[in-house]
């Protein structure tokens, strides 16, 4: 009797064997926040430049820190009253 090639992954489903990064922080906060300009891709010609914008990013924070959420403001005034009314707090000026 042969022996049958085993598959690739223990349970033969890709998604099921991925390795998992655990969550092991980096420190004591779960989350870290950035505040950031970024462009939107508004033109049908992927070379040309978007417009920009203010974006407040967060991170979950493990290694490497993985993005949660993404909220995105016309003005950095927005943005920085956004992240005042919520509490969440620049990383520079956390520690």
């Amino acid at each position: 009797m042969k022996n049958k090639k085993k598959h690739k992954y223990g349970t033969g489903n890709i998604i099921d064997d991925f390795p998992h990064y655990p969550d092991n922080y980096r420190d004591h906060r779960t989350y870290i926040y950035q505040l950031s300009e970024s462009k939107i891709q508004t033109h049908p010609n992927k070379s040309m430049e978007g417009k920009k914008q203010w974006s407040v990013v967060q991170y979950r924070n493990v290694l490497p820190p993985r993005v949660v959420n993404l909220w995105s403001f016309p003005t950095k005034e927005e943005a920085e009253s956004f992240m005042k009314k919520h509490d969440f707090v620049i990383p520079s000026k956390q520690n």
